[in-house]
């Protein structure tokens, strides 16, 4: 029993320790890159712009610089999930914004993409353009002045070249993003008093014991 006692209030304390801040909220970007019927690139100019809520609007404001992931991204059409090397653990870090402190980042977990070869007017995609949209699947986390997580979060992106802009070229992107909160946890102030019960019925037993 004793034994027991111990064990459960360390698991409680260890708990209390692991508890992270809820993310929760939105906001918008815009910036520059490129992109084929296969891979994506994003540029070095892309910021929060337009309406922010939530945890955001507490840390973030419009012109805030977003780094989006180097490189290329490959994509097919239809649901992609994070190539594996190099996302062994199944999430891209696609983007990251750091405001007052805080550095936000969206772990994405699969994506859905769409490309459009010739637009009609439909989709967002005037005629005769050719067309990129993604929507993006994960959670936040953050580091920094605000240390927490979200709930489910979706990252939507939509770019294109106008008739008779040759692709693979400089082009402008519209994105926004949005997340849950995460999943009800026990108040820190909580655990700390079921840990100090734990810890007095431990000294109970104990002395229990001696007796």
């Amino acid at each position: 029993m004793f034994k027991q006692l111990v064990a459960l209030s360390a698991l409680v304390l260890s708990g209390a320790a692991a508890y992270a801040d809820p993310i929760s909220g939105y906001f918008s970007a815009n910036g520059t890159d490129t992109f084929t019927n296969s891979t994506i690139s994003f540029g070095n100019t892309s910021t929060v712009a337009g309406g922010i809520g939530g945890t955001f609007a507490s840390y973030l404001t419009d012109g805030d610089i977003i780094s989006f992931l180097p490189g290329v991204l490959p994509y097919k059409n239809g649901v992609n999930t994070p190539p594996n090397p190099p996302y062994a653990n199944g999430l891209v870090p696609i983007f990251s914004v750091t405001g007052d402190g805080a550095t936000f980042t969206f772990n994405m977990s699969e994506y859905d993409a769409g490309y459009i070869a010739t637009g009609d007017g439909s989709q967002g995609c005037t005629k005769g353009s050719t067309c990129l949209n993604i929507t993006g699947e994960g959670f936040f986390s953050s580091t920094g002045s605000y240390v927490g997580n979200s709930g489910p979060g979706t990252f939507t992106f939509s770019s294109q070249y106008v008739a008779g802009q040759p692709t693979a070229t400089i082009t402008t992107f519209a994105a926004s993003t949005a997340a849950a909160a995460p999943s009800a946890v026990p108040e820190p102030s909580s655990l700390a008093l079921l840990g100090t019960g734990l810890i007095g019925a431990v000294s109970v037993a104990r002395r229990k014991l001696k007796a």
